[in-house]
């Protein structure tokens, strides 16, 4: 109670996280999503929206341990100007090794807030292959061929669930039919083919494969995928933080399967300084 009104006080972020895991890395700030801010609180960071009364009530407490792996998941699929997307991913990782369960309902609830926040993924899925990577990146390889190269079976995986006609748009119901495994290699498939296509081609192989997967493992959570999609892969980011092969390995064994451009094909999308 707060001058007899009852308010919502959750305690979120680092400190819940270090009072339920005391090996949890030193808290660095203090956060709450919360509807009240004393007169004098300048160093809390406090974050309120209407919808979170509908989960969290006026209650005055902890965030729980899957509630906090619900946020930070739930924070993921935004670059932000504060660099705090690393932060985020470590914590899922740590919070994860806990045990911790994503929560399907509070996750709805907050992602609609950080779209209302943040703004709409703005991810078109529906492109078909020559407009989808037009203006992306200058192309070496034509796309398909570099998912080729790096394809756990005969033919990669995304061919196995296209919509019929299509050539890149999948048909998300046979996505989530596939046996789990499977769902991994569709999305471990992309992201090798991200990092071939984006940093480790242009850049002659000369590049650390381990950076370009990280690099492009980030990309595909916020900027190739959305929904669902996103969500499987952050959710089993403990899966999905290292590859599971040698994938420029791969690749290059593939290389009869790669299909050279006529000339590199021009585009306003320069190669990722990382």
């Amino acid at each position: 109670m707060r001058g007899g009104v009852s308010v919502t006080l959750i305690v979120i972020g680092s400190i819940a996280t270090k009072y339920h895991f005391p090996e949890a890395r030193i808290p660095k700030d203090i956060d709450y999503f919360s509807d009240w801010r004393e007169p004098d609180d300048d160093e809390s960071d406090i974050f309120w929206h209407p919808s979170l009364g509908e989960w969290f009530g006026t209650d005055h407490r902890y965030a729980t341990p899957d509630e906090l792996y619900t946020i930070k998941v739930s924070h993921s699929y935004w670059e932000l100007d504060n660099g705090s997307w690393n932060k985020h991913i470590y914590d899922v990782l740590f919070l994860k090794s806990k045990g911790c369960k994503l929560i399907p309902e509070l996750h709805s609830l907050l992602y609609k807030i950080w779209e209302e926040k943040h703004g709409k993924k703005k991810v078109d899925l529906t492109k078909e292959s020559e407009d989808f990577f037009r203006d992306a990146v200058p192309r070496v390889y034509d796309h398909d061929s570099i998912h080729s190269s790096v394809a756990y079976f005969d033919v990669p995986m995304y061919t196995k669930v296209l919509k019929e006609g299509a050539s890149v748009q999948m048909d998300m119901s046979a996505v989530w039919a596939l046996p789990f495994d499977d769902q991994v290699r569709l999305f471990r498939e992309e992201v090798y083919a991200t990092a071939l296509e984006r940093l480790m081609i242009p850049k002659n192989y000369k590049f650390s494969p381990g950076r370009a997967y990280t690099w492009a493992l980030r990309r595909t959570i916020t900027s190739l995928t959305k929904g669902r999609s996103a969500t499987f892969i952050v959710d089993n980011m403990d899966i999905f933080s290292k590859p599971d092969v040698d994938y420029v390995a791969r690749h290059l064994a593939n290389s009869d399967k790669l299909i050279k451009l006529d000339r590199k094909e021009p585009s306003a999308y320069s190669v990722p300084n990382v």
